[in-house]
């Protein structure tokens, strides 16, 4: 990474471009506080896990946050020919990550945790010969225990809500949820309600997005920068669209520009990074930066601080570098380097999923980044954000104190 010198290079506009004020008496604005570069993990997934990126929902973390469940699609059914989908746990403190095969059905949805974060409730359906021509199916809940990998008896934790005791098999579509250490049923439409709120959670992640975007910017030694929130779709959707190059932002912005922020409560444009050729715009006013090489960093806005990242995985970096040509073709939708440096892909309302290929999780604690090596191989990599980056609580107002006498932790 490689910060350039503020003299001569602040750009945009700012309390100097008010009339009357004497620029020589105004305070310089600093660049962001270099941090020592982050712990990471970094996990080795096959055969197409992930290849579409992190399924991400509400349900899918343990209240500590370090046991993320999601569903995958593995080999199964008649000769191992058709598709299964099976519930998976990632332990996102020693990187394990574990198929949890049910009993009896196809993983249809995560449920979510207990109240204590041992036992996962995930849903199945089974479907019979006639279920083709009828579209009938039954539904099956499990519960799985985290710290024993068994199934226990589910009666004790039955629970009854308004009067109706929960199921643990029924015919046709039918859902749970914890209500402290029991299972409760859920009423009709009561699920879709829940995952349409999960939505416009979502839309306000997008507004947080653009927000950051608005003060992020990008420019050449001699041009004004440009506010990178007006071409934030351009980013996220360029990627999508056949026939189209890599979202590379010297293809939007001149050969690798600088990246420009600025400051909480400040006006100026204050150079970040030089030859910046990646940028994916994160939530909670984070922003991962990819430059030459394949180096990267992650700034955070509120802070006005930056950690580097260890090296990428090895041969990502050159992979990135040749990337292909496609002038002349149309470019593969499963090809996945395009989607390594966004954010999130998709949202799907159904399974109220979001898809992810770089994700902040909401305290800001951990960023879970996807690398691409072809179809059949990725490496998921846990970063382990700053302490002083994670909101302050509500109500306080209050930010946390950098630890300036941090030492370097080398990646592990």
């Amino acid at each position: 990474m490689v910060f350039v010198p503020l003299l001569g290079l602040l750009l945009g506009i700012g309390a100097a471009d008010s009339p009357g004020v004497d620029a020589s008496i105004l305070p310089t604005p600093s660049p962001p506080r270099v941090l020592p570069a982050a712990r990471v993990r970094d996990l080795e997934a096959t055969d197409r896990l992930f290849q579409r990126g992190l399924p991400v929902s509400e349900e899918s973390f343990s209240p500590d946050g370090s046991q993320f469940a999601y569903l995958h699609l593995v080999p199964g059914g008649f000769l191992r020919r058709k598709p299964e989908r099976c519930a998976f746990l990632l332990d996102l403190l020693s990187g394990d990550n574990r198929a949890v095969r049910a009993p009896k059905g196809r993983a249809t949805r995560i449920g979510g945790w207990d109240d204590t974060g041992r036992y996962l409730l995930f849903e199945t359906e089974e479907r019979g010969w006639l279920s083709p021509l009828t579209g009938s199916a039954g539904t099956y809940h499990w519960i799985f225990d985290v710290v024993t990998a068994e199934f226990p008896k589910r009666r004790p934790f039955t629970g009854v809500r308004d009067g109706q005791m929960f199921r643990w098999k029924a015919d046709g579509t039918y859902h749970g949820r914890w209500d402290g250490d029991v299972v409760v049923p859920m009423f009709e439409g009561e699920l879709a309600r829940h995952y349409v709120e999960f939505g416009r959670r979502l839309s306000d992640e997008e507004k947080r997005r653009h927000e950051t975007a608005g003060r992020l910017a990008l420019g050449l030694e001699d041009s004004r920068p440009t506010v990178l929130e007006n071409s934030l779709e351009r980013l996220d959707q360029t990627w999508t669209q056949r026939g189209s190059h890599d979202p590379i932002v010297s293809d939007l912005f001149g050969d690798r520009p600088t990246l420009f922020a600025r400051a909480p409560d400040r006006k100026e444009w204050v150079p970040v990074h030089e030859e910046t050729e990646y940028v994916a715009v994160l939530d909670g006013s984070l922003a991962l930066i990819t430059g030459p090489g394949g180096e990267q960093s992650i700034l955070c806005l509120d802070r006005f601080e930056s950690v580097p990242l260890p090296p990428a995985p090895e041969g990502w970096s050159e992979r990135l570098r040749d990337r292909w040509d496609r002038t002349d073709e149309f470019w593969d939708e499963l090809d996945p380097l395009p989607r390594d440096l966004q954010y999130r892909r998709d949202w799907d309302e159904v399974q109220g999923t979001a898809t992810y290929f770089n994700w902040v999780k909401p305290d800001r604690s951990q960023a879970l980044l996807l690398y691409s090596f072809g179809p059949l191989r990725r490496v998921l990599r846990v970063v382990e954000l700053p302490e002083t980056w994670r909101p302050a609580p509500e109500g306080t107002g209050r930010i946390p104190e950098s630890d300036s006498g941090a030492e370097e932790v080398p990646g592990i």
